[in-house]
């Protein structure tokens, strides 16, 4: 009988309190830069959400032949929708959104600050800062002329975050109508998610 017990197997409980014990110790130890982490990858997800919708309605505008528009429309949140644009009140046109995004949607801290002139990646722009705002495209996919102030570059951030935890994205506007979304913090030279 005690040979049939030397040779069951399984662990204490002072074992087992031990192993939950480095467990909790470890997590508490990782999840303030996991949380951190996870917050940044809502902000590239944000910046993504934005990207397609600026892509999708210069997309409209030459496969319709027309001038199309993407607007951010609360400074509270990423809120955007794509719409066909009057060019004689230089408004979205009040029919139907093509597309739109809601302030519900996708981060929740998510804040988008824009600049209608650019000016360089190293100053971030506050959130909120010049919105709303749109951005036109004509039918060759072009910025459209039609629109007498379009977006240069939107700054998506994180106001919880501090600025040494926050990985700001960058979406430029070219005149041209190309659009690229960028990291400030990378260097361009040495990775092509980099802005300068």
């Amino acid at each position: 009988m005690l040979n049939l017990r030397a040779r069951q197997g399984g662990m204490t409980l002072i074992e087992i309190l031990v192993a939950i014990g480095i467990i909790a110790l470890v997590l508490g130890l990782a999840a303030p830069s996991m949380m951190t982490w996870i917050q940044n990858t809502q902000l590239r997800n944000a910046g993504e959400s934005i990207l397609g919708g600026i892509k999708q309605a210069r997309f409209e505008a030459v496969s319709r032949n027309t001038t199309v528009a993407f607007e951010l429309q609360d400074p509270n949140s990423i809120q955007w929708h794509v719409c066909l644009f009057d060019t004689v009140n230089q408004v979205c046109q009040a029919v139907p959104d093509l597309y739109s995004h809601g302030a519900g949607e996708g981060a929740q801290n998510a804040r988008v600050g824009v600049e209608t002139v650019f000016s360089n990646f190293a100053t971030a722009l506050d959130p909120g800062e010049n919105v709303p705002a749109l951005v036109a495209f004509d039918s060759l996919g072009r910025i459209s002329s039609a629109s007498p102030v379009n977006i240069a570059r939107i700054d998506v951030r994180n106001p919880t975050l501090s600025t040494t935890d926050e990985r700001r994205m960058s979406i430029v506007i070219g005149v041209g109508g190309d659009v690229r979304m960028c990291d400030p913090q990378l260097s361009l030279a040495t990775n092509p998610q980099g802005c300068q």
